[in-house]
């Protein structure tokens, strides 16, 4: 309560100071006001606080209109004028606020859609509705001699160049808290900021009150007082742009109304009309390159931090445009150092480089075709380093479309998954070795039968199950993927397939480290296990994927009991060094269509990544005739 009768007191207050101003040394011998400050304090005071304060700001404006147009006009002219400008600004806030685009204080001045709003609704709506009945009052009420239609243009012009010339550096310092973080001029230094300040007042004194009239000079003077404006617009952002355009109008406005106008000699009205326009024009060229260069930094920070943070993955990134021959316009540092290619090797050249001297291999053909349908694909495929050493690589591409939904680019993710293929193999030549020896060793398998039962079992463990999770692993997935494919052929049964993909893992294992990508990754298996059922089939894909098997399927509800696993990871909590990390997954499901294992496989891949592309944490089932709905 204390709060809102200060802030009501304040803008009563200001309101009455710039009224005063606006009377006695604004206005023309005839009455008529060049340039109304009062109303931009209104708008800014609706435009900050909830409309619930209105009813209460407008009776203190009503009064401080009457007690400062006291010594001019009459008191019933007085709160008609008060009447017209509370509703003029009230009409315009409300409209400001129904359409503004921005999601802060309305509206935002960095941004150019917002301040063509709000010139468009002062201009162009809210000062000549406020005018026709300005003017009534004038020619009706106190029954002026000048003609209706001169009243109107000059109260229009007055009004709207008051609003759009004050409004936003009103509105600033009212909501600083809002602005400050973003503002530019804190850098600047004082030799600066004096420079801005006396040139300002210096080509504003040059311009308004030398009385140049004639001659060449006249078409320098509007260019003259942009210098200062200008400057603060380029360098340091709306609020000092809109500051020195301020004061440099109320200088020009004053000296205007006291006649001393730059312009040629006539009638007052028609210097203050020339002054209007001209005041209009310098504001909103001031405002809109405040309004440009602040959006072209904040996209240029933005698109800096985007870079920094493809610059910092370990894995390779590649930015192709999506024309005939697709040359690389982009690779970060993750790529250089994986392939041992310099950037300007790489630069304009077509992926096909990386696979050396195999150019036919399989999986190229599927990635041609994925590129050719404009579609996204997740394949492992072979590629050579610049000193011709092979690397096995998991490449994801997926395409970029630009706003009318036609593809522009494709950016490629690739890993280095070399390691794991030759551990891979390792684990093959093992078994393939352990098998020669056992059947060496039948003919002795009475002896020891006990040894090679226990040698068996840990082949087994390490062949089928995840070493880390303790769940099947990819190959023991593929085995009794193709058993049930078999299974449901025969007996016309289905099954189907859960694919799910922790969200940030990879964010999560570097902030922490691996061993917490390792506690979590235990904690999710042990949260997935705990709530499926115990004849599905639950394992490790790779990575942070894993796969759940769920046999019989169409007796159950998939969506139920995906979501209910969802929520079981969601609420599962993994403690390292005193901090509790949270983990969400994204969840893909496909239910076997009469076709291999490998295309429901796929299908529940992409559904997933249809998921992580509608904001993760949910799930989506993939539909017949490529359909994904979304749950």
């Amino acid at each position: 309560m204390v709060v809102s009768l200060l802030a009501y007191l304040g803008v009563g207050l200001l309101y009455y100071i710039s009224a005063l101003i606006g009377v006695h040394f604004l206005s023309l011998p005839s009455g008529v006001v060049v340039f109304w400050p009062p109303n931009a304090v209104l708008l800014a005071a609706f435009l900050t606080l909830s409309w619930r304060h209105w009813p209460g700001l407008a009776i203190i404006v009503i009064l401080a209109e009457v007690l400062a147009d006291q010594s001019v006009f009459p008191v019933h002219a007085a709160v008609l004028f008060g009447l017209v400008n509370v509703a003029e600004c009230a009409i315009a806030a409300l409209l400001l606020q129904r359409f503004s685009p921005s999601e802060r204080s309305h509206p935002d001045w960095a941004e150019p859609r917002a301040l063509a709003l709000f010139i468009l609704i002062t201009f162009f709506v809210a000062s000549p509705i406020a005018a026709l009945a300005g003017a009534f009052i004038y020619t009706s009420v106190l029954l002026d001699p000048l003609p209706f239609l001169v009243f109107w243009r000059i109260w229009w012009f007055g009004d709207a160049t008051g609003l759009v010339a004050l409004t936003p550096i009103l509105h600033m310092m009212f909501n600083y808290r809002a602005y400050w973080p973003d503002a530019l001029y804190r850098s600047a230094g004082g030799i600066e900021w004096a420079g801005l300040v006396i040139t300002a007042l210096f080509t504003s004194f040059f311009v308004f009150s030398l009385g140049i009239s004639d001659g060449d000079m006249l078409v320098l003077s509007p260019l003259l007082v942009m210098v200062a404006p200008f400057w603060a617009a380029v360098r340091q952002g709306p609020m000092p742009a809109s500051a020195l355009t301020a004061a440099v109008v109320l200088y020009g406005a004053i000296t205007t109304a006291q006649g001393q106008s730059p312009f040629l000699a006539g009638a007052p009205e028609s210097a203050a009309i020339l002054l209007q326009e001209e005041i209009m024009l310098f504001t909103v060229i001031v405002l809109f390159i405040a309004a440009f260069v602040t959006q072209i930094r904040r996209k240029s920070g933005s698109l800096h931090l985007y870079k920094s943070a493809l610059e910092a993955t370990s894995e390779g990134v590649l930015i192709t445009e999506a024309g005939d021959d697709q040359p690389i316009i982009y690779c970060n540092q993750g790529f250089i150092d994986m392939t041992g290619y310099k950037k300007e090797d790489i630069l304009g050249r077509n992926c096909r480089f990386l696979n050396g001297v195999e150019h036919d291999q399989p999986e190229v053909r599927r990635i041609r075709e994925a590129i050719l349908r404009e579609e996204p694909i997740r394949i492992t495929v072979r590629n050579f380093r610049k000193d011709g050493t092979l690397f096995w690589n998991n490449l994801i591409i997926n395409p970029i479309r630009d706003r009318r939904g036609k593809t522009s680019h494709f950016v490629r993710i690739v890993r280095d998954i070399s390691r794991e293929i030759e551990q891979q193999r390792q684990l093959e030549s093992l078994l393939a070795k352990l098998r020669d020896a056992n059947e060496t060793l039948e003919n002795k398998v009475s002896l020891r039968t006990s040894e090679l039962e226990e040698a068996n079992h840990m082949l087994e463990r390490l062949a089928l199950t995840d070493e880390l999770t303790g769940v099947h692993n990819r190959r023991n997935l593929i085995s009794r993927g193709h058993l049930e494919v078999l299974r449901c052929s025969r007996s016309g049964s289905t099954f189907s397939i859960m694919l799910l993909d922790i969200d940030h893992f990879k964010q999560l294992n570097d902030q922490y480290g691996h061993e917490a990508g390792d506690l979590i990754l235990q904690a999710f298996a042990k949260a997935v296990q705990q709530t499926i059922r115990k004849a599905d089939s639950f394992g490790r894909w790779g990575g942070e994927e894993f796969m759940i098997l769920v046999y019989d399927s169409a007796q159950i509800d998939l969506r139920v009991m995906g979501e209910k696993i969802l929520k079981s990871i969601a609420e599962c909590r993994v403690l390292y060094k005193g901090q509790a990390l949270r983990v969400t997954a994204s969840m893909g499901i496909a239910t076997w269509q009469n076709g291999s294992f490998d295309q429901t496989v796929s299908m529940a891949d992409k559904a997933m990544y249809q998921a992580k592309n509608s904001g993760r944490n949910r799930l989506v089932v993939y539909q017949d005739q490529r359909k994904i709905k979304r749950q």
